[in-house]
């Protein structure tokens, strides 16, 4: 090697030691951050694509139940006895109903989807604080975990 490259390595090795003394992750720490950035990126996915097919989801139910409860109006209006009125009137408010029920459906969808995406990130952050994967943990009850000997 050359004096200028000794030079350049030598002043590499100053400069990383000047990070790590500032808390500034070295070339191995760079490849975590990378790491950490693209799982970001995948649960940012994630969630765009769990809002996107609830959007979705919701936007047909409500166009669905906007026709059916136009074609239940318009059976009001031509409604010539009570009972006619009456049954008219029952199938608009079971549209309504209906689609409530399918909103309902859509929201818990989305939440359970968001939920999955929140517990990765908490499982892929807990692995490297425990210095071993999540393998050994069970869940005896719900909302109870207890740890089992790595035996």
């Amino acid at each position: 090697m050359s004096g200028k490259d000794e030079n350049i390595t030598m002043g590499l090795d100053r400069l990383n030691a000047v990070f790590a003394w500032w808390g500034v992750p070295g070339p191995s720490g760079i490849s975590q951050i990378d790491d950490q950035m693209k799982s970001l990126q995948t649960v940012t996915a994630d969630l765009q694509n769990a809002y996107r097919d609830a959007y979705s989801k919701q936007m047909g139910t409500l166009f669905g139940a906007n026709e059916r409860i136009t074609q239940s109006l318009q059976e009001i209006f031509r409604c010539k006895r009570p009972q006619d009125l009456i049954a008219a009137k029952s199938k608009v408010m079971a549209t309504i109903l209906e689609e409530a029920v399918q909103q309902a459906k859509a929201w818990v969808e989305f939440t359970q989807k968001v939920q999955e995406c929140c517990a990765a990130v908490v499982r892929e952050a807990s692995d490297p604080i425990s210095g071993r994967p999540n393998e050994n943990v069970d869940t005896d009850e719900p909302g109870r975990t207890v740890q089992r000997s790595l035996e």
